[in-house]
């Protein structure tokens, strides 16, 4: 966080001279007016207006000096956010996708958000805080010694009494509010699960009993509250109470003093007034070192974030090969963690061959793709297109090559045209609406309220509309190989129908894997894999997997 912070230094020093120049006028004003109480009796008219004037201009300063230190700092802040955001979105966009999945996502979008909003609020805002205080109370008390020392020590005594106050009320303060927190999180976890799942929370007559737990969550939620805030409360009458005690023993004093010849009426105003500055920095102290952990604690996750490993590959120049579609696995090995996962697994695959994948969940068939997408890395062994090590291939180009259709595609914010050109550059109208017509897409595409300029974020789609749409993103993109992940799965059987005849001329040519489920999707592949433990078990075409009455039989038959 430390180099965020130091970029533009032209501003980080902008912020520092204007709070040094703030923090010294607020000790020497109180100083100027003590001047003025002093000589109030002897100063002529014109001297009167002209002392004034200057402490006027004093005051408006502070004003002036307060706003180009706002202006400098909320300048500061926005150039780290927008750092910090340009990295984060970088980083999403370059970071391995084996690294990525380990992550949840609501974690990257805090740091979007939450993340970034208490490194401003605890580093960025916390870090003028710290420079004023030291420059006050660094400037106050060699000013109050000067005047006085007794009063001096007084100030001296209260100001960490102040702020021993102020730490223990914020150190119970957290612990209700952290109790709060995590009530919270619950009860927004209860909430959602309430509102998404409730038809079977009618089906299963359980609308009591969650209210009930609602009810105890929401009761503990404003108890916790309660003290939460009644805590927090007592910050302010608690270092009130001692300010007030030390404007009392200030006066006290300095009425005892005077009575001496020790001090004058105007150095009492003075210190009065540095009652309230010196001490100031000391009852905020707490909350900015609260602030400060807080922000340390976000710029730490953040820090590792931004520290996991990147994609890596390998500068290719021959980005023009044009691939067709040959592939072969040879001793391939693959583990997600020290375990192997897929061990010496060997596969080869003509040119238009469709492949058909099968097993059961955990078995490995996503992983294989993976594998070929170069979205996880093998460990051992190599996988060839063409001829061709995969690694040899530029990435753009072997991802270009492929196209894909996941079980559970979402699509983005975007038109639909924009939606199916996905990608492309330069793509006519003509194009997305003759794809669009093979995926038998049009048809509710034309219904849509702008057609193909329907927003997709502002109209609601059903499951099978968006699986129609990418279905039709990918015969735009026209790939070598293609890869359908249960891409029929959200679609009803008549329009799975509907689209197998021009999934099937799309597929012609083509090298296909298939990934099914419902094994009613891939009787006629050219070959179906049985997949166990990320290892081939069985291999074949459906009639001679039957035959054979072994696994593929046995899954099947259960369907």
């Amino acid at each position: 966080m430390k180099d965020y912070i130091l970029r533009n230094k032209k501003l980080l020093i902008c912020i520092c001279i204007f709070t040094i120049l703030v923090s010294i006028i607020t000790v020497i004003a109180p100083i100027y007016v003590g001047k003025i109480i002093n000589r109030f009796l002897e100063l002529s008219y014109q001297e009167l207006i002209t002392n004034l004037v200057i402490l006027t201009i004093l005051y408006i300063s502070i004003y002036i000096f307060n706003i180009l230190q706002v202006k400098f700092l909320t300048k500061k802040i926005a150039r780290i956010q927008k750092d910090i955001r340009e990295n984060l979105f970088d980083k999403i966009n370059n970071i391995k996708i084996k690294e990525i999945d380990k992550i949840e996502h609501g974690n990257i979008l805090n740091q979007f958000s939450i993340d970034l909003e208490n490194i401003s609020n605890g580093i960025i805002q916390g870090l003028p805080k710290i420079i004023s205080a030291i420059a006050i109370v660094i400037f106050s008390i060699i000013v109050m010694l000067k005047i006085n020392i007794k009063m001096a020590i007084i100030l001296i005594i209260v100001a960490p009494v102040m702020y021993f106050i102020s730490k223990w009320v914020t150190k119970n303060t957290n612990v209700f509010f952290n109790n709060r927190a995590n009530i919270v999180a619950k009860l927004n976890n209860n909430a959602e699960e309430f509102i998404t799942y409730q038809n079977t929370v009618r089906d299963f007559n359980y609308g009591e009993i969650a209210e009930k737990k609602f009810d105890k969550l929401n009761t503990e939620l404003y108890e916790t509250g309660v003290k939460a805030e009644f805590y927090s409360a007592l910050t302010n009458p608690a270092t009130r109470l001692v300010s007030n005690i030390g404007y009392v023993v200030i006066g006290i004093v300095g009425v005892i003093l005077m009575s001496n010849g020790e001090i004058t009426i105007g150095d009492i105003t003075t210190f009065f007034m540095y009652t309230s500055i010196f001490t100031r920095p000391f009852n905020e102290i707490t909350a900015i070192l609260s602030e400060l952990q807080t922000a340390f604690a976000s710029s730490k996750r953040i820090y590792k974030f931004l520290n996991n490993e990147d994609e890596k590959f390998k500068d290719i120049k021959n980005s023009e090969i044009k691939i067709q579609g040959n592939i072969e696995f040879r001793n391939v090995e693959f583990s997600y963690t020290n375990e192997p996962f897929i061990k010496n697994f060997n596969l080869k695959v003509e040119r238009g061959e469709s492949i058909a994948i099968v097993g059961k969940t955990g078995a490995g068939k996503t992983t294989i793709i993976n594998l070929l997408m170069r979205f996880y890395e093998i460990d051992k062994g190599n996988i060839y297109i063409d001829g061709i090590d995969i690694k040899d291939i530029a990435i753009k180009e072997l991802r270009e090559n492929i196209g894909i259709v996941l079980q559970d595609t979402k699509l983005f914010s975007e038109t639909v045209k924009e939606n199916i050109a996905y990608g492309l550059k330069n793509i006519s109208e003509n194009e997305i609406k003759k794809v669009s017509k093979l995926a038998k897409a049009d048809t509710f595409i034309e219904k849509l309220p702008n057609k193909y300029e329907t927003i997709i974020n502002n109209e609601i789609l059903s499951e099978g509309e968006i699986q129609l749409i990418t279905i039709a993103r990918v015969m735009l993109r026209n790939p070598s190989i293609l890869i359908l992940d249960e891409a029929t799965s959200n679609i009803d059987l008549i329009t799975e129908n509907r689209i197998q005849q021009s999934m099937l001329e799309l597929m012609k040519g083509k090298t296909t894997f298939i990934i099914a489920h419902r094994l009613s999707t891939i009787q006629n592949a050219d070959k179906i894999l049985y997949l166990e433990n990320g290892n081939i078990v069985e291999q074949g075409t459906h009639k001679e997997l039957l035959s054979k009455k072994g696994k593929y039989f046995e899954l099947y038959s259960s369907q």
